[in-house]
Parts: C-alpha cells; sequence; structure tokens
C-alpha cells in the first residue's frame, strides 16, 4: 500500500470517528491542538498525524493507534472492529459505566484464560515423552534426522557426534 492510500485511509477513518461521535472538525482540532484545516487535510488524505496527533486522537474516540490503520489479517481485523467498537461505546459512557465495562471484560479475561490453562494442561499431559538418554547413545532407537539445531536447520554430524559425547559422560558420570 503506497503511503498517499495509506494517509487516505487513515483520513477516512478519523472522518468516520469524528462524525460518529458526532463532532465537528472544530471541535475535534480544538480538542487535539490544531486548526480546523488540518483536520480537513487529514481527513481527505492531504497530511497524515504526526505521532502526538495520533495519540490524542486516539484518546478523543477511545480507540487504540492501530484503529486507524488498515490490516490484512482478516481475524485481526474482526478483532479491530469488535475492540473499536467496544471502545467507541465505552468513550462515550459514564465513568461509573465504564468501571462496570472494565470489570466484564477482567471477568471475561480471567474465565478465558483458566480455559486456556486447562487446554495447555491436558496437550502437555498428552504430549509429555520421556526419552532414556542411554537411547541417545544408540542410533538404532533415536531417528537422530528429526533432531534439529537452535536455528530450525537439521544437526550436522559433527553435533550428533558431540552430543552423544556429552550424554554418555553424563550417564557415565551418573553410574558413579
Amino acid at each position: 500500500m503506497e503511503i498517499e492510500q495509506i494517509n487516505r485511509y487513515v483520513g477516512s477513518k478519523i472522518k468516520e470517528y469524528r462524525k460518529y461521535l458526532g463532532m465537528s472538525q472544530e471541535e475535534l482540532a480544538k480538542k487535539i491542538g490544531v486548526g480546523k484545516t488540518t483536520i480537513s487535510n487529514y481527513e481527505v488524505g492531504l497530511r497524515s498525524p504526526k505521532k502526538p496527533q495520533m495519540i490524542m486522537l486516539s484518546e478523543v474516540f477511545g480507540i487504540t493507534i492501530d484503529d486507524f490503520f488498515p490490516t490484512t489479517d482478516s481475524l485481526k481485523t474482526n478483532n479491530s472492529t469488535t475492540l473499536s467498537e467496544i471502545n467507541k461505546i465505552s468513550a462515550r459512557l459514564d465513568t461509573p459505566r465504564q468501571k462496570v465495562v472494565l470489570d466484564a471484560a477482567n471477568s471475561q479475561l480471567r474465565e478465558q484464560e483458566k480455559e486456556t490453562a486447562k487446554v495447555i494442561s491436558l496437550e502437555n499431559k498428552k504430549n509429555q515423552q520421556t526419552v532414556d538418554l542411554a537411547e541417545l547413545l544408540d542410533d538404532s532407537k533415536i531417528d537422530w534426522d528429526k533432531w534439529v539445531s537452535f536455528e530450525g536447520k537439521p544437526l550436522t554430524d559433527e553435533a550428533k557426534e558431540e552430543m552423544k559425547r556429552v550424554l554418555g559422560k553424563r550417564l557415565e558420570n551418573k553410574d558413579k
């Protein structure tokens, strides 16, 4: 995506959020400390907000800075849209009601984390395998071609032999 296209996209999002909140360009300009013409230039893509203005715009709209930019991942787009809607609505609520939304979100997060922990625990139990170190020294019991280095590359023959040598010494020391 070209810079001009991104500027137009960001501008259209600024306009969308501004209109959603029922603000004029002048009102928005005052809130972030720029002129009305600057907001107009943002919205048509002639100019792009600098970081401080992006931060102020996201605070005024109750969204994240990421919500101004296009995404390529459809799942991320769906999440971004949902979060953006939550943020837009929450920004319009009084503080006590915002706290209710926050409490509900925290409750949902704790519940999700418990569910995730259960799934990970089940997967760990299912995937637990014990490897007898002595088997690592016997080529007939280990498929060394499945072992990889830290970079994800197959082990060299030298690395395999070094691992066998080191593991062999550790086994000798355990026996003593």
